[in-house]
């Protein structure tokens, strides 16, 4: 039986929700999401444990931990890439994408895989699926690190599910403010839980 989904408490309301360095112009923009504002400000600003902060939030301390990982590793990025921040402005709503071998029936895939769908998500419930050509499939010119990363980007997609991942692609990817996340397994009646 499945767990009951809860509703996390995002209660900070930010002044500004663009922020980008001054003495140059930035070519990209990093998306922190609110949680991940939240989780920030819960921990770096009020010093609270995660455990606490958790709580705080209604979530559990492990998604917890990812979200303020998550948050750290994107404004990490933006400050030694000179990218801007931007803080999404609608809570608990992000897009996944995920590489899939067949445009019919999610099959879990890696980044090379033919096809990508990419999964609407608000409010932790599925609202929408697209289902793209990747450009990666059957490429011998360009490496995935060199052609996802924009794609997704352009999609508007915040995390990338796959199995594994080379350094390059990753570091590529969360250049552009998309987060990987290592899953042995996705489906599309598990891809809410996994953010849960």
């Amino acid at each position: 039986m499945a767990r009951e989904k809860l509703e996390r408490k995002l209660e900070l309301k930010p002044v500004s929700k663009y922020f980008g360095p001054k003495d140059i112009e930035a070519k990209q923009d990093v998306i922190l999401l609110h949680e991940e504002l939240e989780a920030i400000h819960l921990m770096d600003s009020f010093c609270m444990y995660q455990e606490d902060a958790a709580k705080r939030m209604n979530v559990s301390r492990a998604t917890f931990a990812r979200i303020i990982k998550s948050a750290r590793k994107k404004i990490s990025l933006a400050l030694i890439t000179g990218s801007n921040i931007k803080v999404h402005e609608i809570k608990n709503e992000f897009h996944v994408a995920v590489c899939s071998n067949s445009n019919t029936e999610l099959e879990y895939a890696d980044p090379e895989a033919r096809y990508i769908w990419i999964f609407f998500i608000k409010d932790y419930k599925l609202k929408s699926v697209n289902c793209i050509n990747n450009p990666a499939y059957n490429n011998e010119e360009d490496a995935p690190c060199n052609i996802l990363p924009d794609v997704l980007y352009d999609y508007t997609v915040n995390y990338f599910l796959v199995g594994d991942i080379d350094y390059d692609l990753k570091i590529s990817l969360i250049a552009k403010g998309i987060y990987p996340i290592l899953q042995e397994e996705v489906t599309k009646d598990n891809i809410v839980s996994i953010f849960q």
